[in-house]
């Protein structure tokens, strides 16, 4: 078992429902007929049927003929779901149903149903309908919230940061243009260290002004760390120009070696342990895990898509880490003639390509030409889905830091973790 602290990470269900939100993005309707429907947890089905009734009541009063119908069926598509639910699920449901035009004339629409379960609960019951579906609710709850700023004090160079999800942002640098220190001696040289002084306390408080008015509106700032070379750290703390709001938000304050930009991922090295559960170090750790067994030549490391396929179907992945940047797809073709089905793996800027060429595809086993294309799936979620399976950890890894870059780039974004060492 891998020595990366295991917590079940929902990346896999983001991944899916960021599929599902670009698919839904880009579904218009001509008229209101799309429906777009949030169920809190505590709301009974019954109530919402009832809601729903209520709607095609209302619905018999549109003018329009094809408009009437379209929405009706659009709701009936949702009560005959509904049926099958006993209750609404521990985060709710999410459901959207609407007549999809498949072509620039009135008259093609079909009634097309997508059903997710949110990654966090629906807070309001929402009936929506609009010639767009309403994402907005669910869009911001895939969102990573927590955010931890990051402020490197430095006698000549400061900047201030933040740590949100997979990103690290350096959003602003400050430099002091404090000279060194006198050394000529007499009065001149102690007025000359007065007005350094003075200097790095104005240069200070300069920061405090910047970080009061960056990190005071951040609803979801969870904490702050401060690092820098020296004492520039502590007089920063101690000037109390920080508002006082901010300065009990403060949970560490860490000797680095330089200040400054350069130093914003070294405290964040520096903290790691206190903010272990954040996106971006949870992706740094598992692809440095990955890198040590490559290493070691431990046997536990394992990548490439055939190897991994192979390390799943005998179940000994431990931890699967798959690039979001992966752009591959299974297809799924069947025969019309011998009912012989075939599977091959296509590029993202392929498939279009692919679906057209369909058509002139000639069946390996009964050489007929009527070949259909059935299913179209992402190998990550291909992947993802036989991991978990198998009680695999499934980590998709962005491409935001060096680890995730190299995860691409050099072992083209399919990796994982053993539980043990086997021979193929």
């Amino acid at each position: 078992m891998s020595s990366v602290t295991k917590k079940k990470p929902k990346d896999l269900i983001i991944y899916k429902i960021k599929q599902d939100l670009k698919e839904l993005r880009n579904k218009k309707g001509f008229h209101t007929e799309l429906i777009s429907l949030y169920i809190p947890h505590d709301r009974k089905i019954s109530d919402v049927t009832n809601h729903l009734k209520n709607e095609i009541s209302e619905s018999q009063n549109i003018k329009s003929k094809l408009t009437r119908k379209n929405v009706l069926d659009s709701i009936n598509s949702l009560l005959g779901q509904l049926k099958n639910i006993k209750e609404v699920p521990e985060n709710g449901l999410v459901m959207f149903s609407g007549a999809i035009p498949q072509s620039n004339t009135p008259g093609t629409e079909r009634n097309e149903l997508t059903i997710i379960k949110p990654p966090d609960r629906v807070p309001t019951f929402r009936y929506h309908c609009a010639s767009e579906f309403l994402l907005w609710p669910l869009e911001e709850m895939i969102i990573t919230k927590e955010t931890y700023g990051l402020l490197v004090i430095g006698r000549a160079e400061s900047a201030v940061g933040y740590i949100k999800g997979n990103k690290v942002e350096v959003i602003r640098e400050f430099t002091s243009g404090i000279h060194g220190k006198h050394r000529a001696g007499g009065q001149s040289q102690k007025r000359f260290e007065r007005l350094i002084e003075e200097g790095e306390k104005q240069f200070y408080r300069r920061i405090s002004e910047t970080v009061n008015e960056l990190f005071l509106p951040m609803e979801d700032l969870r904490g702050i760390f401060i690092g820098g070379p020296g004492q520039s750290k502590d007089k920063f703390v101690s000037d109390e120009s920080l508002d006082y709001r901010l300065r009990e938000k403060i949970i560490e304050v860490v000797d680095l070696g330089y200040g400054g930009t350069e130093g914003i991922r070294a405290l964040i090295e520096k903290v790691k342990d206190k903010i272990k559960d954040v996106k971006y170090i949870r992706e740094k750790q598992v692809v440095q895990q990955f890198m040590k067994e490559i290493s070691t030549d431990s046997g536990l490391a394992s990548y490439g898509l055939e190897e991994i396929q192979k390390a799943l179907n005998y179940g000994v992945v431990d931890i699967l880490i798959l690039s979001e940047k992966l752009d591959l797809f299974k297809v799924k073709l069947e025969c019309s003639n011998c009912n012989v089905f075939e599977t091959r793996i296509v590029k993202g800027l392929e498939l279009e390509k692919f679906k057209t060429d369909t058509q002139d595809e000639i069946c390996s086993n009964c050489s007929s030409n009527i070949v259909n294309l059935v299913e179209i799936k992402s190998i990550i979620e291909e992947l993802g889905e036989i991991a978990e399976t198998t009680g695999a950890e499934v980590d998709i890894i962005s491409t935001e830091t060096e680890e995730g870059e190299m995860l691409y780039s050099t072992f083209g974004g399919i990796a994982a973790i053993l539980r043990y060492k086997i021979d193929y």
